[in-house]
């Protein structure tokens, strides 16, 4: 993936990305995901369960795009990419600090059971490429 000037930046500033995903019919569904991760340019994460529909779909069809604002008013970034669900140990590892994320307080007093979670999921995304979408204003 070639790097797009701000697009570093404006991802790590980025707490919360829309990640849309395809359904067997190219049908696009987006949602708002929680952002940890800080670099564009290595595996994408994000922690979810496992029966939702964006699972589904990915299991289906691993296409998903990132998008995210830009540095300026009306751009925002775009990362397509390859996703994959992962589970196993990098679950609960993960999980762990994005749970403390929403909810810090409970850092000296929260754990997980150990063993498994067959509910939780990660879902790691190769990026591909990248673009700087600039909207402008249509007049009819």
């Amino acid at each position: 993936m070639k790097e797009i000037p701000g697009l570093r930046d404006s991802f790590k500033k980025a707490k919360i990305v829309f990640l849309t995903t395809f359904s067997e019919t190219g049908e696009e569904h987006s949602r708002q995901m929680t952002n940890l991760n800080e670099d564009p340019f290595t595996i994408i994460w994000f922690p979810t369960y496992k029966n939702t529909k964006k699972v589904s779909e990915i299991t289906n069809n691993p296409k998903v795009l990132i998008t995210f604002p830009g540095e300026n008013q009306k751009e925002f970034f775009e990362i397509e990419g390859d996703a994959k669900i992962e589970t196993g140990k990098q679950v609960e590892e993960k999980w762990f600090w994005w749970y403390l994320y929403w909810r810090p307080s409970q850092r000296n007093r929260f754990w997980f059971p150990p063993g498994n979670h067959p509910d939780w999921v990660i879902i790691n995304i190769s990026p591909i490429s990248a673009k700087l979408i600039k909207k402008t204003n249509r007049t009819n």
